[in-house]
């Protein structure tokens, strides 16, 4: 995996329209899918990211943008749910997206046959990254939804988005599995060599320490997920690029 500067990649996709977007001439794509990535301090990473996710999706002749949503300041903790709902209300702002894959920096598909599709049973929701590089290839557990997975927006809506109050490291990823199955829909995931993501090795962020409420929160899912999330989301945006390669959206 290369890390070009940012110049250098505009350079290889010079076909993208503003914010990243990108549609095949040719077809019409079966869906509209809008990648959505919580961000913060990880600028060669987000290089790197630009510069492989470009190609594989480009290579599955989707109608696809790319969303970077990056949490300003260290002064709190990193709230990976936060920035993905609001990723989700921007993106549909401006676009009329069906399916949001919501998609970790530093992780990455190995096999271009993997699409980056949602499923089109309401009943289920998608599971991309079950085997990881960093975790040698083996499935982490059977719960594990982390890394990259899609959702329409419709059974985004349903679940309430991501949970707001997770803040640091673990967890909201596993809330939002609980929230899939309340709502009586469950994840899909291919378990074969299809599944497989590279990743880039990093130390975690020092603002993203583990959420020592972690479990607790868990435990409250099934009392609050209808009003924690979409519905009681407040942010400000403090600016919003629709640069070359992405749609850069900077967040309080």
């Amino acid at each position: 995996m290369r890390s070009l500067k940012l110049e250098e990649i505009e350079e290889e996709y010079k076909d993208l329209w503003p914010g990243g977007h990108w549609r095949p001439k040719e077809c019409k794509s079966r869906q509209k899918v809008a990648i959505v990535v919580p961000y913060r301090n990880r600028e060669p990473h987000l290089r790197t990211f630009l510069h492989n996710i470009h190609r594989f999706l480009q290579k599955q002749q989707l109608d696809y943008a790319i969303f970077v949503v990056e949490q300003l300041g260290n002064k709190l903790p990193f709230n990976k749910g936060r920035l993905t709902n609001i990723g989700v209300l921007e993106a549909i702002r401006v676009y009329p997206f069906d399916c949001i894959v919501f998609h970790d920096i530093d992780t990455y598909p190995e096999n271009d046959n993997l699409l980056y599709r949602c499923s089109t049973d309401p009943k289920y929701t998608k599971h991309f990254s079950v085997y990881l590089e960093r975790a040698k290839y083996i499935e982490r557990y059977a719960e594990f939804v982390g890394g990259v997975l899609a959702l329409t927006v419709e059974q985004l809506r349903k679940v309430n988005g991501y949970s707001n109050d997770f803040w640091g490291w673990g967890a909201e990823d596993d809330d939002l599995n609980n929230r899939v199955k309340l709502a009586n829909m469950s994840f899909t995931r291919s378990k074969t060599n299809i599944s497989r993501f590279r990743n880039t090795i990093h130390e975690r962020d020092s603002g993203n320490a583990p959420d020592p409420c972690r479990r607790k929160l868990l435990g409250l899912t099934r009392q609050k997920y209808l009003t924690d999330g979409f519905s009681n989301l407040n942010y400000r945006v403090e600016s919003i690029n629709y640069g070359k390669l992405y749609t850069h959206i900077k967040v309080d």
